[in-house]
């Protein structure tokens, strides 16, 4: 996993990067990955992009934790975004209706910079 800020002129946004070892992200490794809520209630401004570059699976687990993510960064008057989402992903973000609630961009880039 890697964590690091993003300046996107708008302050600080933080970048999530599950490492190569959580190319299928199930269950069990939501936490490990860093895809916690104590994340979401901690991080300042409460601006996340999961980048998922190395994902090549994600589970019916993932998609109920961003959901959660979700909840609790917009409680905090923020917001999470997806970026480098796979099509088999994007596929299960669509079927679940949450592409119409968590952003979903092609690269950090234009994560940040609409995250605000």
């Amino acid at each position: 996993m890697s964590t690091c800020g993003e300046n996107s002129g708008h302050g600080q946004i933080t970048v999530l990067r599950p490492g190569e070892e959580f190319a299928s992200l199930f269950e069990n490794d939501l936490d490990a990955a860093g895809l916690t809520t104590d994340l979401a209630r901690t991080i300042d401004p409460p601006l996340l992009v999961i980048d998922l570059v190395n994902v090549r699976f994600i589970g019916s687990a993932f998609l109920g934790r961003c959901v959660l993510l979700q909840k609790t960064l917009r409680a905090r008057q923020g917001g999470l975004a997806l970026c480098h989402l796979n099509s088999f992903g994007s596929t299960a973000l669509s079927v679940a209706g949450l592409d119409q609630v968590i952003p979903l961009y092609a690269t950090i880039e234009e994560a940040t910079a609409r995250l605000t």
